[in-house]
């Protein structure tokens, strides 16, 4: 024991009585380490402290962090908080579980939607920060712009992801739940004018188009198919077959049958059907653009369907050409089925002059 603790201890120097317990106690610290004992005798007390240093330091330091923790247990770990996902990544999530009963085209067209109008304007904010101003203000954005079909596209877009959001229990109701979805009347293009038409016919076979662009044009003006449907349309006897694009996944697909008309039947020797297939949908709506800027492609099919119309064929054979339901009556939707020699007297009056 060292000399200045034994004199401590005999001049009672580190000894203290408490009157209220009658307890003596002796504390001193020791190079960082707290010796303490107590007794209500003297004695007792002071030989439970010479023990205590005769104890290697390491020992004592395990004893007491033992009686500690009997003392005072361990609070419970806190939870850890779950990382609340990014707007982006509940908008990748929505679309991933979506893909399945999509088409390629609907994916596509999903994904540029959040890459350029959707992810910018909450970018590396989590779905719990967007609030309902920041969508309205967004949906303005588009609104002011004139840009109304985008604004009204976002605004059911985000609809969705953001149910998809409350059903996942990523939060408890949307913002979205207050907002009006914005008002916007889609626009179905018109039919093409007689002299119109003929002004077309000009401009395509006039044009530096590459020939399969010029015949996809005309293939499109005299078959009323969607550009979507060109890829897989073939020649088949008398008629052009074409898979109809309107059907949803997972659902039956169906070819639709579409006489050669006498307007289509002059403009074929110079259409080679496998090149038509390989041109891109884009390349055609941009070749329209430049050829007629005040018209788009998709009229060149309700030209053909007025044309049809205008020549005396009935509306409910049109309808069959052009892959559309003819009415929501049973007889139309299950019992009417043209004959194909029915089908090719009626194309056969389609014939006028431009």
């Amino acid at each position: 024991m060292p000399k200045k603790i034994r004199e401590g201890l005999k001049n009672q120097k580190y000894i203290r009585y408490r009157e209220e317990s009658g307890v003596y106690e002796i504390r001193k610290r020791i190079d960082g380490i707290d010796y303490f004992a107590s007794s209500k005798d003297r004695n007792i007390a002071v030989r439970k402290f010479i023990a205590l240093l005769r104890l290697p330091p390491e020992e004592l330091l395990k004893k007491q962090q033992a009686k500690r923790a009997i003392a005072e247990p361990t609070p419970p770990p806190t939870p850890i908080q779950p990382r609340l996902p990014l707007m982006s990544e509940v908008c990748e999530d929505w679309l991933a579980l979506k893909q399945p009963t999509i088409k390629a085209p609907t994916y596509r067209y999903y994904m540029q939607l959040f890459e350029a109008n959707i992810m910018p304007a909450f970018y590396g904010r989590t779905v719990v920060e967007v609030k309902q101003s920041d969508v309205q203000k967004l949906i303005n954005d588009y609104i002011e712009q004139g840009k109304y079909r985008t604004a009204t596209k976002i605004f059911q877009t985000l609809n969705a992801v953001f149910e998809y959001a409350v059903g996942e229990e990523i939060i408890q109701r949307s913002p979205m739940r207050k907002l009006k979805a914005p008002k916007y009347e889609e626009q179905t293009g018109v039919a093409l004018t007689l002299e119109e038409e003929c002004e077309l016919v000009v401009l395509i076979n006039g044009s530096k188009c590459l020939p399969e662009i010029k015949g996809a044009l005309l293939f499109l003006l005299y078959t009323g198919i969607r550009r979507s449907e060109l890829q897989e349309a073939r020649i088949e006897g008398e008629f052009v077959s074409v898979i109809c694009s309107k059907v949803r996944k997972g659902f039956k697909e169906r070819r639709r049958l579409i006489p050669i008309t006498p307007m289509l039947v002059k403009w074929l020797p110079m259409m080679d059907i496998p090149k038509l297939n390989a041109v891109r949908p884009d390349a055609l709506t941009q070749a329209m653009k430049r050829l007629m800027p005040n018209h788009h492609l998709h009229e060149l099919r309700h030209t053909f369907i007025t044309r049809c119309q205008e020549c005396g064929v009935p509306r409910e054979v049109v309808s069959v050409w052009a892959g559309h339901a003819a009415d929501n009556t049973q007889t139309s939707n299950v019992y009417t089925h043209f004959s194909l020699e029915f089908m090719k007297k009626q194309g056969e009056k389609v014939i006028y002059d431009i």
